[in-house]
Parts: structure tokens; C-alpha cells; sequence
């Protein structure tokens, strides 16, 4: 007796066609591209950085004014500090939320050729000038500004120079 091999045995095999393959790849295509622009490009650092000093700021205003007590903030290009009047001279608080504070990576502040800017809150709120603060990154700026009357705002978002 002979044994015969079944024809349709040897063309049944096992795996994926072509289009199985090709949806397959477009699928992770899909997700890899959605991961990428999942990937935050440091403008939210800006925004987050503007919005935490605007806010500490303008708790240093009301601070000052609880206190009667003439209270500053001092601005660099890598962060800013929080100051007080005491005995005649001014003296750096590290009391939260007044803790000094770098900007996040890449982020600067544009402070001009004289050095650090100090804006100082007399016990009445007022600020000592009109401020401009920008702060810079990459290709983006953020503006804060401390109003003659003590208001401390955001300016909106730009492209920089």
C-alpha cells in the first residue's frame, strides 16, 4: 500500500498576508507619530515659569501690604529672588512660596545691560516703577508686567525676534 500525500496539506500554511502586514505598520505608524507630538517642546516651561512668578509676585504685593513692610522681588536671566526690608537693609526670605527660584532649562529673563532688576513693593502695595519682565525661550516670549497701581499681569505669547 502507498501512501499518498494530501496536495491541499502542503499549500495550507500558516501566517500573515501582505495586507495584515501593511495595516499592522500603519497602526504603529499612527501611534509612534502620536507619541512624538505627545512630546512637550518647552513652551509649557515658559508658560508654567510666567505663571508661578506672576503669582508669587503678586503674593509678595499682598504680603507686604499685610506686613507693613517694604517687600522686593530681584530678577536675573537664571531665576529670581524674594526680598524684605528689615533694619534698613534688604534681606533674601525663604519662606515658601518666597524661596528663591531658578527658571526651568532654556528659559531666561531679559534684564538689560544694569544687572539684576529689583521691583520693590512699598507697605501700600504700590510698586516702586512700572516692570516689564520677558522671559525667553527658544523661539518664544513671555511678558509680565507690574502695573503702576500693583497688578501683576500676563502679556500674551509671542513669537521673539
Amino acid at each position: 500500500m502507498k501512501l499518498r500525500r494530501n496536495p491541499d496539506h502542503c499549500r495550507h500554511e500558516t501566517g500573515f498576508t501582505l495586507v495584515e502586514l501593511m495595516i499592522v505598520l500603519v497602526i504603529i505608524g499612527l501611534m509612534a507619530s502620536i507619541v512624538v507630538l505627545s512630546f512637550p517642546d518647552g513652551s509649557n516651561d515658559l508658560e508654567d515659569d510666567a505663571q508661578k512668578f506672576a503669582a508669587r509676585t503678586a503674593a509678595l504685593r499682598d504680603n507686604a501690604i499685610l506686613q507693613s513692610r517694604p517687600m522686593a522681588v530681584q530678577v536675573t536671566p537664571s531665576g529670581y529672588s524674594f526680598l524684605e526690608r528689615r533694619k534698613g537693609a534688604w534681606s533674601v526670605m525663604e519662606d515658601k512660596p518666597f524661596r528663591s527660584t531658578n527658571w526651568s532649562s532654556g528659559v531666561t529673563a531679559a534684564v538689560g545691560e544694569t544687572g539684576p532688576l529689583l521691583i520693590s513693593f512699598e507697605s501700600t502695595g504700590l510698586p516702586s516703577d512700572r516692570a516689564d519682565v520677558r522671559l525667553n525661550y527658544k523661539d518664544f516670549a513671555r511678558d509680565i508686567v507690574i502695573a503702576p497701581m500693583g497688578d501683576v499681569q500676563l502679556a500674551g505669547v509671542e513669537q521673539a525676534p
